[in-house]
C-alpha cells in the first residue's frame, strides 16, 4: 500500500496491530536505510533496544545476514514503489525464529519513496507445523516452497486478459480457451454472485495488494468441474484509464489433505475406522455440559469382548484384528447419527448416547449384544463366535465427572463379566 498523511497518527495505529514494524527513513543514499522509529516488538529483531537503533543506519545495528535480507527488501520496495514480501530469519538465544516481513513505500508529493515502513509478523510456529507435516508425509515435502504460483489479470469487468502457464496448469486449461472469458468460470457457482461486489470493495479500497498469508482459503474450480482448495494474493494497478487486478493462485490441495489425514488420525482409531479414545474423552466433555445446560438426559455403554486373549493366542493377531473390526462394524450399523462410537482401548468400546436416559441405553445394549452375538465372525482361518459383555450407565448431574460416568459403566461390565458374560448390566 502506498501510505500518505500524518505520521503521528500513522505510528499510533501501527502500535496497536500487534506486530512488530519499523519506519526507514531512504533520504540519505550514503546511509542506505536509516531506522526513524519502530515498536518494542522490533526489538526482538534488531536485538537491541529500540532507543539505541533511532536514526542510525541497519549496518550499525543488524547482523549482517539479517541486515542484507531486510536491506534487499527495501531497496526493491523504493525501487519498484510497490510492497514487498520477504521472510527473515532472526538467530535468538540458539534458536531461529522466522518473520514474514512485508515492506510498503511512504510516496512523498513529488513521487519519491522517500520512507518504507516494515511490518513483521512471527510466522515460526507456522513454520514448525509445516517442518512437521514435512516429516509425517514426506510426500508432501516442501509443498509450499516447491509449488509453481499461478497469475491471473482481469479488468475490472472480470474479463480475463492475462492466464500464465503455471494457473493453466492448476485449472486445467489452455490459453486459447480463456482470455477474453470471465473470471467467475473458475469459481463454484455458489461464490459466483457475490464475487463482483467483493472486487469492486478491493477496487474502491486504498490497498493495493493483499498478501496470500492474509487471506482465507477459497475454493476455485477446474475445467472438468471438480473443486479445489486455493490461497489467493490479489493486486491492483492503473492501466491507461483502467483499473486491472492481478491475482497469485497457489493449488493447497495437497497440504489440504495432508492436513485432513493428520487430523483423521488424532480423531479416529486407525484399525477399526471408529473413533478413538481421545474424541471420546473431549466429546463426554462437551455432551456433559449440555447435559448440565438443557437438562437433558445421556448414558453411556462400555462393552468388552468376552474371551478375546484366547483368540488371538489361537489364532493370531491378525485375526483378533479382523474380530475387532467385524464389531465395530456390527456395532456401527446399530448408532444414530447424533451417538459417537469409540474404540476405548483393546478390545474395549464405549458409546456415547446423547438424550438418552438409562432404560433406552440398555435397550440399544441389548440389540448391540445380540446382534454381535447373532452371528459368527468369518475371516479367519476357521468362523469364530464372538460375544461381547455390556455396562450401562446413565449421567448423574449431581456427579458431573467423565470419570465417574465411565467408571460406573466400567462396574456394570464387570458385573456382567462375573455373572457369565454376553450380559447387559445397568449401573
Amino acid at each position: 500500500m502506498f501510505i500518505t498523511g500524518n505520521h503521528k497518527t500513522l505510528f499510533a495505529s501501527l502500535q496497536t496491530i500487534g506486530a512488530a514494524f519499523a519506519i526507514f527513513d531512504l533520504k540519505d543514499n550514503a546511509k542506505g536505510a536509516v531506522l526513524v522509529t519502530a515498536n518494542s516488538l522490533f526489538e526482538q529483531i534488531s536485538h537491541r533496544p529500540i532507543a539505541a537503533c533511532i536514526d542510525r543506519p541497519l549496518t550499525e545495528f543488524l547482523p549482517r545476514y539479517l541486515e542484507k535480507s531486510l536491506r534487499t527488501c527495501i531497496v526493491h520496495c523504493q525501487a519498484v514503489q510497490s510492497p514487498q514480501e520477504a521472510e527473515l530469519v532472526v538467530e535468538r538465544g540458539g534458536e531461529s525464529h522466522w518473520w514474514r516481513m512485508v515492506a510498503s513505500p511512504v510516496v512523498a508529493e513529488d513521487g519519491a519513496v522517500v520512507r518504507v515502513i516494515a511490518t513483521l509478523i512471527e510466522i515460526t510456529e507456522r513454520k514448525e507445523l509445516e517442518h512437521q507435516l514435512e516429516i509425517v508425509r514426506q510426500r508432501f515435502e516442501a509443498v509450499v516452497e516447491s509449488a509453481y504460483d499461478g497469475v491471473i489479470t482481469v479488468d475490472e469487468k472480470q474479463t480475463i486478459k492475462l492466464m500464465n502457464e503455471a494457473a493453466r496448469y492448476i485449472f486445467g486449461v489452455t490459453d486459447e480457451q480463456v482470455v477474453g472469458t470471465s473470471l467467475t468460470r473458475f469459481m463454484p457457482m455458489r461464490f459466483r454472485e457475490q464475487h463482483g461486489e467483493h472486487l469492486t470493495s478491493f477496487r474502491d479500497s486504498p490497498v493495493t495488494a493483499r498478501p496470500m498469508e492474509s487471506r482465507a482459503t477459497v475454493r476455485g474450480l477446474r475445467a472438468d468441474g471438480t473443486e479445489f482448495p486455493i490461497e489467493v494474493a490479489i493486486s491492483k494497478i492503473r492501466v491507461g484509464n483502467e483499473m486491472e487486478m492481478t491475482a497469485v493462485v497457489r493449488d493447497i490441495s495437497e497440504r489440504a489433505r495432508l492436513i485432513e489425514e493428520l487430523s483423521r488420525a488424532a480423531t479416529f482409531d486407525a484399525l477399526t475406522g471408529i473413533h478413538n479414545r481421545r474424541f471420546a474423552d473431549t466429546t463426554l466433555k462437551t455432551e456433559i455440559g449440555r447435559c448440565l445446560r438443557f437438562g437433558h438426559p445421556m448414558s453411556v455403554v462400555l462393552f468388552d469382548l468376552d474371551g478375546f486373549k484366547p483368540i488371538n493366542d489361537t489364532y493370531g493377531h491378525a485375526c483378533g484384528d479382523r474380530v475387532l473390526q467385524a464389531v465395530a462394524d456390527k456395532v456401527r450399523s446399530t448408532v444414530r447419527e447424533i451417538d459417537v462410537f469409540c474404540r476405548w482401548g483393546g478390545e474395549e468400546f464405549l458409546v456415547i448416547l446423547p438424550s438418552t436416559d438409562l432404560p433406552s441405553a440398555a435397550v440399544w445394549a441389548e440389540r448391540a449384544r445380540a446382534l454381535i452375538a447373532a452371528e459368527p465372525v468369518t475371516g479367519c482361518a476357521e468362523p469364530i463366535a464372538v460375544t461381547a459383555s455390556f455396562g450401562v450407565a446413565q449421567f448423574d448431574p449431581d456427579t458431573p465427572s467423565p470419570d465417574v460416568l465411565v467408571e460406573r459403566a466400567d462396574d456394570a461390565l464387570y458385573h456382567a463379566k462375573q455373572n457369565g458374560r454376553n450380559l447387559v448390566v445397568r449401573a
